[in-house]
């Protein structure tokens, strides 16, 4: 059985990348290989899975998961079926690999966008706009995450709920900021994912609506509203 396209568990920064690099060194000839067009048999490789997972998140959000085939994939990546299945193994491993790099994409991007925020920001305001913004960047990629990658499989389902868990403590670490007893109670775990489901199912529903594009007017109430839940929620 090939293994996922990239890494079961999630993996920091650009690690995925690594692992595809690693995998095609094993494969390519001792002396270098030959190249072509500039790139090493190891660039081929990594340029040929960039190409099929970007092709996967394209066709999954146009088509929809269940109406996209392997050849769609393949067509849009304007690759073949071999090279497809030399990272896949099937469509339901696509997703998982589409979805993954679509939400290591987002999660790296909240992480960045608050560990350059200057202490006169509004951490809430700052992580808020920076996932919206990236949804709202890529359209196709905030539908695999917001709609097409929901119920296709175990593991595709138990990979949102890694990255919810971790979006989740991204909230929780903004809520220690204002209110660290709190934030340090046995209910904030939970809280703290029940807040970031204020976010979730607001993108959601511009989603379903093909509103997506505002959802940075929304920005301003969503913060509002997770802060004044937070604040609701003290230590006791």
């Amino acid at each position: 059985m090939v293994a996922h396209a990239l890494t079961p568990d999630p993996v920091p920064g650009h690690a995925a990348e690594a692992h595809i690099a690693d995998s095609a060194k094993r494969t390519e000839p001792a002396a270098g290989g030959r190249r072509y067009r500039g790139l090493s048999a190891q660039d081929r490789r990594v340029d040929q899975r960039r190409r099929l997972v970007r092709a996967a998140i394209d066709e999954f959000a146009a088509r929809g998961y269940h109406h996209t085939s392997v050849e769609d994939i393949v067509r849009s990546a304007r690759t073949s079926r071999t090279a497809f299945y030399a990272f896949f193994d099937n469509r339901e491993d696509a997703m998982y690999g589409a979805l993954q790099t679509c939400l290591r994409s987002l999660l790296d991007t909240v992480r960045d966008k608050l560990g350059h925020a200057s202490f006169r920001d509004n951490l809430t305001e700052v992580g808020v706009r920076a996932y919206v913004d990236c949804l709202v960047a890529d359209p196709a990629g905030a539908r695999v995450i917001l709609l097409e990658g929901v119920g296709t499989s175990p593991e595709v389902n138990a990979l949102r709920s890694r990255i919810r868990r971790e979006l989740a403590d991204v909230i929780r670490d903004l809520w220690a900021h204002s209110d660290p007893q709190a934030a340090g109670s046995p209910q904030a775990a939970a809280i703290s994912v029940g807040v970031f489901g204020i976010l979730f199912e607001s993108m959601v529903h511009l989603a379903e609506t093909n509103r997506l594009a505002e959802a940075p007017d929304h920005v301003p109430a969503l913060v509002t509203a997770i802060d004044r839940v937070l604040a609701s929620h003290p230590a006791g």
